[in-house]
């Protein structure tokens, strides 16, 4: 049994617009997934609002952090706020901003304190509404947070242009 050739071809245009839809979908649904991270996977470096601070290499960050460069470049002097021990932020922040383990920064620190080029270690609170309180509280303070819970009460610095969310932004949780 043939069937006739015009009966075919408005079935296979149908078809082909199909396909081609289904790959259009499909490639934008792949390129928007590689442009956005979840936020709740990243970190966000805050600052106070009256920061001058807005975009930082990944270098001035770590040197902002270990206290090797104390102040803005407006001249503010930098009050670093951790997370406290044992809390996920913390240590997603002591491997992709500090390059260190735990014992290695409170070795860092403790050194930094006997030579006297800081006075103390960094202060440490234990939830993350209390940090950005405190940030929103204190000119010159720097910290971190998971960028899901950063809101309008801090400003939230780009790291090397990129905000957290933004695809092959540096500082992830894991």
């Amino acid at each position: 049994m043939d069937v006739p050739l015009l009966k075919i071809q408005p079935i296979m245009k149908m078809l082909s617009m199909k396909l081609f839809l289904a790959v259009c979908v499909v490639t934008w649904l792949g390129l928007t997934g590689a442009r956005a991270q979840d936020k709740s996977a990243c970190l966000a470096v805050i600052v106070n609002k009256s920061s001058s601070l807005s975009d930082v290499s990944s270098a001035d960050l770590q040197k902002y952090f270990k206290a090797e460069k104390t102040k803005s470049p407006s001249g503010v002097k930098l009050v670093i706020v951790m997370a406290d021990v044992g809390r996920p932020e913390r240590t997603a922040a002591l491997k992709a901003i500090y390059t260190m383990s735990e014992a290695e920064y409170n070795d860092y620190f403790v050194g930094q304190t006997f030579t006297g080029a800081v006075a103390a270690a960094p202060k440490a609170l234990p939830t993350p509404a209390e940090i950005k309180l405190y940030v929103s509280q204190t000119p010159g303070a720097i910290a971190y947070i998971r960028a899901s819970d950063a809101d309008d009460s801090v400003t939230v610095l780009k790291i090397g242009g990129k905000l957290p969310g933004d695809a092959d932004y540096g500082l992830k949780m894991q």
